[in-house]
């Protein structure tokens, strides 16, 4: 029993190292076995602790946190939501490597940022799409990109300007939307239901008008969102992707045999519109900025492979990309490498 203390040192220091992430800005926390804890600023990471973690350490977390046994190797990844003071969340993920568990922590900031403050520049484009009475709306971009702050600033504009009833699928759940001019309800795949299909067939059940869907995982999933599209819903949906065009081949390639068909039919008849959004490192070298593109219905056009011109942009990253360039707030190499990873 005597090496119980340094076990639990990890532990200890565990709320220390969230508050001290949370006054660096930091977005994730990474305590590995062999490493001194780890936090992520503007994509960055930096030390948070001399302590260099055990695994025993990380164990001792993990029996903590999601009260299973200290003694024995780790199994499977767990998560779980945690609150940090009042409306902040942290996403606490453990897994294991190596036989030993890691854990990471991702930060999320205690309110919702709104699209008008939040410097989008494509902020009137993107409420065009909104204020469609229903259809499909993807928001995607790459990793690490902010597209899920995106997500949820788009939908929390719904809440404060329209008076519907609001459903969010989630896993896990990232921001607490405040009360305001809609009915939110938001709900957690593994808290409030086992799949994502199962939460959007209740949210259609009780009189929904707009659902949040923060990944699509399967094409259950996509299936399901398509149908309350055709329905009526407006439905909003982040997917992991590089462009809007890989964004949609992704939901069409989502179809199994015999589906793709019928697949591109509902695409065809219920997407709206996709956005994607980027980072742009702006000359201080500290603070990152969103850069989106915007393009509406002509997205429909990525279905069947086409590649749309400059006028189906409703915003154009690289006009936005020059703006930004001339205005001095990003350097021209920072410019240079984003004309690059837009396919300029």
């Amino acid at each position: 029993m005597t090496d119980q203390p340094d076990h639990m040192t990890a532990w200890i220091r565990f709320d220390e190292w969230i508050n001290k992430a949370i006054e660096m800005r930091g977005s994730d926390i990474l305590i590995v076995p062999r490493y001194k804890p780890q936090v992520r600023v503007n994509g960055e990471l930096h030390e948070l602790d001399d302590l260099i973690i055990t695994p025993g350490q990380t164990g001792w977390i993990r029996s903590s946190l999601f009260q299973q046994g200290y003694y024995g190797p780790p199994s499977g990844t767990l998560q779980v939501s945690r609150n940090i003071g009042e409306n902040k969340l942290a996403d606490i993920t453990c897994a294991s490597a190596g036989g030993v568990a890691s854990i990471t922590i991702k930060l999320h900031a205690s309110s919702v940022p709104a699209l008008d403050e939040a410097n989008y520049p494509a902020a009137a484009a993107i409420k065009k799409l909104l204020e469609q009475p229903n259809g499909l709306i993807v928001m995607a971009g790459p990793h690490g990109s902010g597209k899920t702050t995106t997500l949820y600033a788009m939908v929390n504009w719904i809440n404060e300007t329209r008076h519907v009833h609001i459903c969010t699928v989630e896993k896990p759940r990232h921001y607490l939307f405040p009360a305001a001019k809609a009915v939110v309800q938001q709900r957690e795949v593994g808290l409030d239901g086992n799949s994502q299909t199962e939460l959007i067939q209740a949210a259609m059940q009780q009189d929904c008008d707009v659902i949040m869907v923060g990944d699509v995982e399967h094409f259950d999933t996509l299936a399901a969102c398509m149908h309350a599209a055709e329905t009526g819903h407006l439905i909003v949906v982040q997917v992991h992707a590089n462009s809007g065009q890989e964004a949609v081949q992704r939901l069409v390639e989502a179809a199994p045999a015999g589906l793709e068909s019928l697949s591109r039919r509902q695409l065809h008849a219920t997407l709206r519109g996709v956005v994607v959004q980027r980072l742009a490192r702006k000359k201080d070298g500290r603070t990152r900025v969103a850069l989106c593109e915007v393009i509406g219905e002509g997205a429909r056009k990525f279905i069947d492979g086409g590649t749309p011109d400059a006028g189906f942009y409703s915003a154009r990253a690289q006009d936005e990309i020059k703006r930004m360039e001339a205005a001095g707030e990003i350097s021209k190499e920072e410019a240079e490498r984003l004309h690059r990873e837009v396919g300029a």
